[in-house]
């Protein structure tokens, strides 16, 4: 294949096109930056083709699957076999970033001093060019030392980034054209065109697969459609159990078509273009929280040789709250618009979620025989909480208390809704004029003192503190609060009892409810 006719084509937007052509006029090391199937690789073979060696060997080496510091094992036949530069060739290091420690080190010294390893002696080596390619963030690989400082701007002395499909929507139709007269040529299907619908849904689809994912629908279209252009129905045809991301956006998209007064696909405000079902969002999640959660993850793996540094404390700190709080504004973004486009359906979800964990922990309750006293209200209002957020206050809660219970001790469950008629709540944010929430009140025997002055609920002043809280709890109550509600301790000491209030602002939209039968 000619890599070459692809330069002055849509694949490439015309600022790349530039730089393939320069990086192609010598020798230099070149990063290629880019979500997988953005076509890094045919970069990397366009350049290898527009230079003085494309007639030379070109290796293409998958960092990925290569093993723990196997890259020289891999790499030495070839080396061998070019007789050490004598014969030139271009090595593609695909997913670079993917490399070991131990790798990247005697990369380096390659790149840089151009000496091989070879069993126990090193050899000078010549005539060799690395391109490599990146679906993750190396500059922030970089910054947390899971990548060599050195290596990555030895590998970088030139650098081409690449766009995400989603983010050139106006050039999609082009590029889908295109794929179409190349798959005529090469794979003898017959020439055929895109109608106006199709490209519509090709402009408004995610493409999380990007060019490649492109690429298939454009020739499955092709392939079995019987008109002379493309489609919708052709896109949506399944070969057996084979179902494509696409054929189901268009599914939905037709269904959400067919509710729309104007026929049109819904906006998205953020970047002005059509915006598919609500199900597709998890795709662009997916791409917005990785780098936040990459940066915690990394973090963390360090803290055990770092943490005593004060300097790197305090930027610890720093970047966790800075990623932790990018992930809550992208998930509560998502919340926000199923919300406000789906009805819930809730099925009593406070009770039986308390139910569930005292279950989960019967034995323990039954082995120090605790007795239970639950008062719950019929017919409780769902609250805004998820689920899952409920399931792991309750869970995080009866493993905080258990312990504090002495044997024939006892734990009371209570709820209740309530209505805020001033607008005040019982702290800044917590409510509005006439909005509804629900107390839930857990009260059990034991000395359980909170860790900080709260305040009280039974009319009993707060205490002198001189413990700390456990964190747990504090993680508890930053959850409760970031939901717009209240967490409230108090520990009577005449009476060894500890009470736990929660307050959430019960559900305001449209609930489908089922009542809770368990036992």
């Amino acid at each position: 294949m000619n890599y070459q006719d692809f330069i002055h084509s849509p694949i490439l937007s015309p600022e790349v096109a530039k730089l393939v052509q320069k990086c192609a006029l010598n020798n230099a090391p070149v990063l290629i930056q880019g979500e997988q199937g953005t076509g890094k690789e045919l970069i990397a073979k366009m350049i290898h083709q527009g230079g003085d060696w494309k007639s030379s060997l070109f290796y293409r080496l998958d960092c990925r699957i290569l093993g723990e510091n196997r890259l020289f094992t891999h790499l030495g036949p070839l080396v061998e076999k070019i007789n050490f530069g004598m014969t030139p060739a271009t090595f593609f290091l695909d997913e670079v970033g993917h490399l070991s420690p131990m790798d990247q080190l005697r990369l380096l010294e390659l790149v840089e001093d151009r000496l091989f390893q070879n069993g126990l002696e090193k050899k000078a080596i010549k005539n060799i060019r690395f391109l490599s390619s990146s679906s993750e963030n190396l500059e922030e690989k970089v910054t947390w030392g899971t990548f060599s400082r050195d290596l990555y701007f030895r590998l970088k002395t030139l650098s081409i980034p690449l766009l995400p499909l989603r983010d050139r929507p106006r050039d999609i139709g082009a590029i889908a054209q295109f794929i179409l007269e190349e798959s005529a040529n090469q794979l003898m299907i017959r020439r055929i065109g895109i109608s106006n619908d199709v490209l519509k849904l090709l402009e408004n689809y995610w493409w999380p697969g990007n060019l490649k994912e492109l690429e298939q629908v454009m020739i499955r279209g092709a392939t079995l459609s019987e008109g002379e252009k493309i489609m919708a129905k052709d896109l949506m045809i399944d070969i057996g159990t084979d179902r494509s991301p696409f054929s189901s956006f268009i599914e939905k998209t037709e269904m959400r078509q067919a509710e729309s007064p104007n026929n049109e696909l819904p906006r998205n405000p953020s970047n002005g273009f059509n915006i598919p079902d609500s199900s597709l969002f998890f795709i662009e999640l997916v791409h917005r929280i990785k780098n936040p959660l990459v940066s915690i993850k990394t973090f963390t793996q360090l803290l055990r040789d770092k943490f005593n540094d004060a300097e790197f404390k305090d930027y610890f700190y720093k970047i966790v709250t800075e990623d932790i709080e990018k992930i809550d504004g992208v998930l509560n973004g998502l919340l926000n618009y199923i919300k406000i486009n789906h009805p819930i359906e809730k099925k009593d979800t406070v009770h039986s979620t308390i139910e569930d964990v005292l279950k989960k922990y019967e034995a323990q309750i039954e082995s120090k025989k605790i007795i239970l006293f639950r008062k719950y209200e019929k017919d409780l209002p769902e609250t805004i909480l998820h689920e899952e957020q409920l399931r792991y206050i309750f869970t995080s809660l009866i493993q905080y208390v258990i312990p504090s219970i002495p044997i024939r001790g006892s734990i009371g469950l209570l709820t209740k809704s309530l209505e805020d008629p001033k607008g005040d709540g019982e702290g800044q944010g917590f409510s509005s004029k006439g909005e509804r929430y629900i107390e839930i009140m857990i009260v059990f025997t034991g000395n359980k003192k909170p860790a900080e002055p709260l305040d009280t609920i039974l009319g009993i002043p707060s205490f002198e503190e001189k413990e700390l809280t456990d964190l747990e709890i504090r993680l508890l109550r930053e959850m409760i609060e970031r939901n717009r509600g209240r967490m409230r301790i108090e520990f009577n000491e005449k009476k060894l009892r500890t009470l736990v209030s929660m307050k959430f602002p019960a559900e305001r939209r449209k609930v489908i409810t089922y009542q809770y039968t368990g036992s």
